[in-house]
């Protein structure tokens, strides 16, 4: 006999266009630590008198569905989870640049490398892949630029040059990541290239808090041994967790709501389709405070809330009609090392600062991937300082965020990556 184990499991989820109806097609596959979601129908004890003392059969009671999921913060499958936390995102794609930059003008023989293709600087006579030496650096620059915007290369002609007085700048024509392909050299010259290849080729999408309406989803849970499959439907997100810590892999707690499940022994998810795994570590976070990185950070917080609330109408199924979202709330808590008044000083005079808590990874995939939660107005309470011993002073500010009249809106996250759009 077959028994159930975590590494046989598999979650399934995929947007429902009707609420409470599981949608039929390809789902995702989505990566996971632990989840407690499905559906519980408690018993409700018979007080029946006057049959004697033997205990007489329960009813059921209405069905509950909700639980937790533990998931990993990477920049790939998060944006869904983040549709359905804050609604549809805003995209945009992004074209892949880079750059050689020079100190002094290149020699007669000295070469670069372009997307694969040498191109080499000559006293007088260019042709093909080669370019006159100007009687400056920047009137070199100028002369390379054109040079390789003139070219027929099919290696050469998928970028866009510039020159400027100093150096050769590359803009990929094509938005998306296929840019961050293209292969930068400096070859034998003095120049510095910005990278093996261009990068911060992608896109770019944008979540915006406040919005009227939110996606449901229908997320199947699979016990492939067994094999079993729970079918949630109707399932909303409640709310997000985020711990940034020293060590570890991000991750993030999904509080889901749902209406119902049904148990099957057989996926209803078709031929799921998957992302490249690729997650933030815990050391490539940060936390700025008004753009500007915090020092003596040893943890922070963050939970945004949709106040979800069931709409329990009497119905012969013992299911819910609907979730509703309420207030938004946003809080958090930043613990740090006292060593100097700047978030003390904001406390004691009720100053509104702008909170951003960022994933980026290092190199070159700095600007490529990033998750980027801004918080636009967060307010913190004037804390203790307390000393409890002869080590360091930790303080604690636990902060709220609250609604920018300005930029009508109390939080924006950015999600940058090679996923187009989350359709």
């Amino acid at each position: 006999m077959s028994r159930s184990y975590g590494t046989a499991a598999q979650l399934l989820v995929l947007k429902e266009a009707t609420y409470g109806t599981a949608p039929s097609g390809n789902y995702e596959k989505m990566s996971f630590f632990s989840s407690s979601i499905g559906g519980e129908q408690p018993l409700i004890k018979d007080p029946l008198l006057g049959l004697g003392r033997e205990p007489r059969t329960p009813f059921r009671d209405i069905m509950k569905a909700s639980g937790d999921l533990q998931v990993p913060v990477e920049p790939r499958d998060f944006g869904r989870w983040l549709q359905f936390l804050m609604g549809a995102s805003t995209d945009t794609g992004v074209a892949a640049t880079g750059s050689i930059t020079f100190t002094v003008n290149p020699s007669a023989t000295n070469t670069i490398i372009v997307n694969g293709v040498t191109w080499t600087f000559v006293a007088s006579g260019a042709t093909g892949s080669q370019t006159n030496i100007g009687a400056s650096l920047s009137a070199t620059m100028t002369q390379l630029a054109s040079d390789l915007n003139a070219s027929a290369n099919s290696s050469i002609n998928v970028a866009s040059y510039a020159g400027t007085a100093t150096a050769l700048n590359i803009t990929y024509k094509t938005t998306g990541a296929a840019g961050n392909t293209y292969t930068l050299a400096s070859g034998n010259t003095n120049g510095v290239a910005s990278g093996a290849t261009l990068s911060g080729g992608g896109y770019t999408h944008v979540y915006i808090s406040g919005a009227a309406a939110l996606p449901s989803f229908t997320a199947e849970i699979g016990h492939l041994n067994v094999p079993a499959y729970g079918l949630n439907t109707g399932c909303m997100l409640d709310s997000m967790a985020m711990d940034f810590q020293r060590t570890g892999g991000a991750k993030a707690t999904l509080k889901v709501m749902g209406q119902g499940e049904v148990i099957n022994t057989i996926s209803g998810g078709g031929t799921p389709t998957t992302r490249i795994y690729k997650p933030f570590s815990q050391f490539n976070g940060s936390i700025k405070r008004n753009g500007v990185a915090l020092a003596n950070v040893t943890g922070a917080k963050l939970t945004y809330t949709n106040g979800l609330q069931t709409v329990p109408n009497i119905r012969n199924d013992a299911l819910i009609d609907a979730i509703d979202p309420t207030l938004i709330a946003a809080s958090g808590s930043i613990d740090l090392r006292f060593a100097d008044m700047t978030l003390l000083n904001d406390a004691i005079n009720g100053n509104a600062i702008e909170l951003q808590l960022q994933y980026q990874f290092p190199g070159l995939d700095a600007n490529n991937y990033l998750l980027n939660w801004t918080f636009h107005s967060v307010y913190l309470p004037r804390p203790k300082m307390q000393i409890s011993g002869p080590g360091g002073v930790q303080a604690a500010f636990n902060w709220e965020a609250a609604y920018n009249d300005s930029l009508a809106k109390s939080a924006t996250v950015t999600l940058k990556n090679d996923v187009a759009a989350y359709a």
